[in-house]
């Protein structure tokens, strides 16, 4: 979007050359044994993804330096086994009782430096992350790292470490072994649809679905808390502290307390549950029962088949949603088999428009033109384009997942505009020094923003939260930015993707533009190239990515192959 209010009239003028052209076609560093018999083991019949290496951790050998010590506790602290009994032999009792393994993980990249002086060790590597103890992932900024020092005492003639770092301290190899990441679902303000929160949870260690469950009932992370809601009361808990699954059945027994609520709050608890536990793949349904009596929920049975609750889908998009262009004589939708302007003024060419979006329900369409004027109108027969904001310097906009729509000026900043063109100022906080706001591109579900951020000649790519918890409408807040990914140098355009995942446009190093899709539960950046001088991105759930370039055409994604799709440019989803 940064690029598209220069660029992509630019663009434009390219694709009216085109306009007499037909449509385009579719188109583990651990150590292990070294000796002894190799056994066939049973063989497991799980997704690749699901697939972990359990670590054989190695307890000390007689004779260790303390370089070899602490290496041999780094490695061993990759094993969960028995809370990490490996790794303890390598410590003093008394940094054994005061280890707590549950504080959280500081991850850090490749192999450590370790150097020794007398009887203390240090460590130095690049950072790339943290686990909090409720399982949220934070990325590290580029460039630091992770620094700390391992005192040793002698115990029994042998080196022992007599203090650690709070928490683990794990390799990112560990951490892509030991853990997976879930997301633990909670509902936006209005209980409409469910959000994901991310959670990276150990493989080994408590049931995965008894897992889930506890951190459901805690709550949100506190980053997220502010701008969801749950149908979990405080009174409302685990009866027996496991959620086993039994021939397909996670079987979820509350306390007596949620018999005391109200039907739609039972239906809220149940959506939570059905949804969170149905991303283990052995299980079918759920069976919610308060003290082992079955709980009631109208307009389901029970157990509740995984497939229920529909509604709530956090990446279901409106039937029937397309993508949409612009062009020099007005905006197109672009259907399976046919390109057709949109119904009203907007696909009249009445104005040209350098940057577009579209409603949720596809009934209305935004856009600022070439003059940086943002003009609204609905998607329908005889509907008129109507100025919502006059000329200024409006960089990029969005819907925020309702009837507004953020309009990004580089002089204002981030403002909603209503409908009727009636204009508040958006509150972003945690945005410091000279960094100028780009980009503003709201969740679907309308709690989370992804923020293109320019701090002189660079960009970074942010995600904030959306606090609408005050009535007043001056109290609408963007905040809490956090780093998403720690890859990218530069970052031209972002579109939400799915529920908890971003298609960037960005460069890493000195490399060219190209499309990268970003998971937000870790950060994971994964390119999938672009067409030549890409310009802008859409993307949505379900639906293929496109591309604008500069050559004034539109690209989509067909499996892994960008293929000239339209004429046009500024492609977009609803949202």
């Amino acid at each position: 979007m940064i690029r598209r209010a220069g660029q992509t009239l630019a663009v434009l003028v390219a694709a009216a050359t085109l306009a007499g052209c037909a449509t385009l076609p579719s188109s583990f560093t651990a150590q292990v044994p070294t000796s002894g018999p190799i056994e066939q083991g049973d063989q497991i019949n799980v997704d690749p993804e699901d697939q972990f290496i359990r670590v054989i951790a190695r307890a000390p050998l007689p004779g260790m330096s303390p370089e070899e010590i602490v290496q041999g506790f780094l490695d061993a602290s990759a094993s969960f086994d028995d809370d990490h009994a490996v790794a303890r032999s390598y410590l003093t009792p008394a940094a054994n009782r005061a280890w707590d393994t549950n504080a959280g993980v500081t991850v850090y990249e490749g192999s450590p430096a370790l150097a020794s002086l007398a009887a203390s060790v240090s460590f130095a590597a690049p950072h790339a992350g943290s686990i909090e103890p409720n399982g949220r992932y934070l990325v590290a900024s580029p460039g630091s790292e992770v620094r700390t020092t391992f005192f040793l005492d002698e115990v029994g003639g042998e080196w022992r470490i007599n203090r650690v770092p709070e928490g683990l301290l794990l390799s990112q190899v560990d951490v892509d072994r030991a853990f997976r990441s879930f997301d633990v679902y909670f509902f936006n303000p209005d209980f409409q649809v469910l959000v994901p929160d991310p959670r990276m949870i150990p493989v080994i260690g408590p049931g995965l679905a008894t897992a889930l469950v506890r951190r459901l009932i805690a709550g949100p992370t506190d980053w997220l808390q502010p701008a969801v809601r749950t149908g979990f009361p405080a009174a409302v808990g685990l009866n027996i502290d496991a959620v086993p699954i039994e021939g397909g059945v996670a079987q979820v027994d509350l306390t007596p307390t949620i018999n005391d609520v109200d039907n739609q709050t039972r239906i809220a608890i149940s959506q939570q549950l059905v949804w969170t536990l149905k991303q283990l793949p052995e299980v079918d349904a759920v069976s919610i029962t308060a003290a082992g009596q079955p709980v009631t929920v109208s307009g389901v049975v029970n157990p509740q088949p995984r497939d229920s609750w529909p509604q709530v889908d956090p990446n279901a998009m409106p039937f029937g949603s397309v993508g949409y262009v612009t062009r020099p004589e007005g905006v197109v939708r672009l259907g399976i088999d046919e390109v057709a302007p949109v119904p009203g003024a907007a696909g009249e060419g009445e104005t040209t428009l350098i940057d577009i979006a579209v409603s949720l329900d596809s009934s209305a369409l935004a856009g600022i033109d070439t003059e940086g004027a943002v003009w609204r109108s609905r998607l329908a027969m005889g509907a008129a384009m109507i100025r919502i904001r006059e000329e200024g310097r409006a960089v990029s906009l969005a819907f925020d997942g309702s009837s507004d729509v953020w309009v990004v000026d580089a002089e204002e900043g981030l403002i909603a505009v209503s409908p009727d063109g009636t204009s508040r100022s958006v509150s972003v906080e945690g945005i410091t020094g000279r960094a100028q706001l780009r980009a503003a591109v709201p969740s679907r579900d309308g709690t989370r923003a992804a923020l293109i951020i320019g701090r002189g000649p660079r960009t970074e790519l942010l995600l904030a939260r959306i606090d609408r918890s005050t009535l007043s409408p001056a109290g609408l807040r963007v905040e809490e930015p956090v780093r998403v990914e720690s890859r990218l140098d530069e970052v031209v355009d972002v579109a939400w993707s799915g529920s908890d995942s971003l298609t960037v446009l960005g460069s890493e190093s000195a490399g060219s533009l190209q499309v990268f899709e970003i998971g937000l539960a870790r950060g994971a950046t994964i390119p999938v190239g672009a067409p030549e001088a890409p310009v802008s991105v859409g993307a949505a759930p379900g639906l293929r990515s496109l591309v604008g370039s500069a050559d004034g055409l539109v690209y989509q994604l067909d499996a892994a192959t960008w293929s000239e799709r339209v004429r046009g440019a500024a492609p977009t989803y609803p949202g």
